[in-house]
């Protein structure tokens, strides 16, 4: 059996079965438990002079809105929901932009749930025997929005604190630190995740640190229950 074939199996299998302890553990009658490989991307980051290999596994909505890159596009075509402050405006761009193919009328409550559910990507490192390292990330979209109006944790957060070049922002914030691509975004996320800098704070929070150019310091607050195999971003900030 090839060694990839091999790497293959062992995230299907994990995958299977973080997800089918995370239904269990959120009390959900289902879970998105296998993506098909050809649906995966093999990413290759230089840090530091050494070369990471990583898989992604990816909701079918997470690929169309991050990797297929629709995100920016909803951005492009409705301008006036971002940078007002409120992330719920940003929910509604994105219900407007996918209203042709939602089978109902949805309100702001029913898309945003729809949106946290199975919308993520798994992130899983490859280590140098070509075995999954232990550390495993869940990159959902959104994790929730709090009384304030704002996002609390997943990729919708991380927007807050970058912005890609030719964009005011793309978040409900200011423009922020500035990154040439929009990909660029998930590859310091993951090379944060997986920093050596990584230590545990105080009950269930992690903390990583990473750098980016310039000498700006990005640091992620990671959650993970000890009976649960999966890390979620809690926050991140850039001093």
């Amino acid at each position: 059996m090839a060694v990839f074939d091999k790497v293959t199996l062992e995230v299907q299998e994990r995958m299977e079965e973080i997800s089918l302890i995370l239904m269990r553990h959120e009390n959900k009658d289902f879970c998105l438990a296998k993506v098909h490989p050809n649906s995966w991307r093999l990413l290759s980051y230089s840090n530091n002079h050494k070369e990471y290999r990583f898989i992604l596994v990816p909701s079918p909505a997470f690929e169309r809105l991050i990797i297929q890159r629709e995100y920016p596009k909803i951005v492009d075509r409705f301008p006036e929901y971002f940078g007002t402050g409120n992330d719920w405006n940003i929910i509604r761009a994105i219900k407007e932009y996918d209203k042709n193919h939602l089978l109902r009328e949805y309100s702001d409550r029913e898309f945003f749930d729809y949106i946290r559910g199975e919308t993520m990507a798994y992130v899983f490192k490859i280590e140098d025997d070509e075995t999954i390292s232990n550390r495993i990330l869940r990159l959902d979209l959104c994790r929730n929005i709090n009384s304030g109006n704002v996002f609390q944790g997943g990729i919708f957060h991380v927007f807050k604190h970058f912005t890609p070049e030719g964009y005011n922002t793309i978040s409900s914030n200011n423009k922020e630190f500035i990154v040439e691509t929009f990909s660029e975004i998930y590859r310091h996320i993951i090379l944060n995740f997986y920093s050596e800098d990584f230590i545990k704070e105080k009950g269930n929070c992690y903390e990583a640190k990473s750098l980016l150019r310039d000498g700006h310091i990005l640091r992620g607050i990671y959650y993970k229950e000890d009976d649960i195999p999966v890390s979620f971003i809690n926050s991140m900030r850039i001093d």
